[in-house]
């Protein structure tokens, strides 16, 4: 902010008028054919996806993972650069079985892990890693990392950047996984690619911590992550609700050699259906849960068939032209719900077309501008690829004078 503007800020000047990203953003989705009632198809019909590894340039989900500090030596290690060295535990799996030892050298930026579990740091030539960019003692990232651990299904393996932190008086690591399982389903003719990326693997390490990819096929080497806004994974949910149909979602690991190979098992449902109409425009994706199905619509029409329950607000991604937005409904309307059911229809506001909305106030001699992205039904939303090159704009007047204007910087 120029200097120019805080002294008219500081002045006690009267704030009439601010323009942000241009005029009000306006996203257009194709309108999409309405959703077919589940209740016409037959149940019972079972679709299988076999589920195979697969591993990515970059990271999905991320967690932290608990590190148990260890006060002495092991009983073997290597020669270390300095006394700079963190050594201790983690747990991926979230069990005793799944603990792997490790001695952090932050002075060389190297990590050994004891992936043999023999409580030897020289014998893993596998398991030493130099970090990946410039060396600090206070944090340092490694790349590439396989770890292997037991699951109920056998043994699963997932690829992992690991970043150490020195956070005093504990250290703490957090894990960047590159791993996930996909396959493909054929659902009412329409292809999906489905899969489950692994989370909470300082849990129980079970599949169905994860989250379920869900896409159409054609979008199957897209990059995503889960963290994105996209709703390209969604909560895993042994009730399905999606394209109109409903499914009982099973997730089968059976082991194989020793080693955990999942499927995930479609079985159609004939449920009670109920009219949601939907007041808001433009959307991509929504997802509505906390109700009986967790329900996935894709470019939904003003009206759709959803089974008959009680929902949260839901997840709403917004799209036109490549220019996406999404909505966070836990900064919005908390506690809010919505009931479906078989005789009244129930409407949704929310959607587009967005609005751009900033509320001046004073804080002492300051004036604070405070910038939503607003939907239909006055949910917040964000913009999921924000073009810093036009950055926002303002203008301060004083009456019907325009004192300043001017732009923001990022930041």
């Amino acid at each position: 902010m120029s200097s120019a503007l805080k002294e008219i800020i500081r002045s006690g000047v009267v704030f009439l008028g601010v323009f942000l990203f241009g005029a009000s953003f306006m996203v257009n989705a194709a309108s999409g054919g309405e959703a077919t009632a589940a209740a016409n198809s037959q149940s019972g019909q079972i679709q299988t996806a076999h589920l195979d590894y697969s591993e990515v340039g970059y990271g999905l989900i991320n967690c932290g993972l608990p590190v148990v500090n260890r006060s002495t030596p092991f009983t073997k290690e290597p020669a270390f650069a300095g006394n700079k060295v963190v050594r201790g535990t983690f747990q991926p799996g979230g069990s005793d079985s799944n603990s792997i030892a490790f001695a952090w050298d932050r002075a060389a930026g190297k990590l050994y892990l004891d992936l043999n579990h023999n409580q030897d740091l020289t014998d893993d030539p596998s398991g030493v890693f130099l970090a990946r960019t410039a060396r600090t003692v206070y944090y340092q990232t490694f790349t590439n990392i396989h770890l292997l651990f037991n699951t109920a299904s056998g043994k699963c393996q997932v690829l992992a950047d690991i970043t150490f932190y020195d956070n005093l008086p504990r250290p703490s690591c957090n894990l960047a996984l590159r791993s996930f399982w996909q396959g493909k389903v054929t659902l009412q003719g329409q292809d999906w690619q489905v899969g489950i990326v692994q989370n909470g693997l300082n849990q129980s390490g079970s599949f169905e911590n994860g989250r379920l990819l869900l896409r159409p096929w054609e979008k199957r080497n897209q990059s995503f992550n889960t963290y994105d806004g996209s709703l390209v994974t969604v909560p895993f949910s042994r009730k399905l609700f999606v394209d109109g149909h409903a499914y009982q979602l099973d997730l089968v690991a059976r082991p194989q050699d020793g080693e955990a190979k999942p499927a995930l098992q479609f079985t159609e449902q004939t449920v009670p259906l109920g009219e949601l109409k939907i007041a808001g425009k433009f959307i991509q994706r929504l997802v509505l849960s906390g109700g009986p199905y967790l329900v996935v619509l894709d470019q939904p029409a003003a009206s759709v068939k959803v089974p008959t329950g009680s929902y949260n607000r839901p997840d709403i991604l917004l799209e036109q032209n490549g220019a996406e937005a999404f909505c966070n409904p836990g900064l919005t309307l908390v506690g809010w719900r919505i009931s479906v059911d078989d005789k009244t229809p129930a409407v949704l506001d929310a959607g587009g077309p967005l609005t751009n909305s900033v509320t001046a106030s004073r804080h002492g001699r300051d004036l604070r501008l405070d910038y939503r992205l607003v939907g239909a039904g006055g949910e917040t939303y964000q913009l999921a690829n924000q073009n810093r090159s036009q950055p926002p704009e303002f203008a301060v007047y004083k009456g019907d004078r325009k004192i300043v204007s001017g732009k923001f910087e990022f930041g």
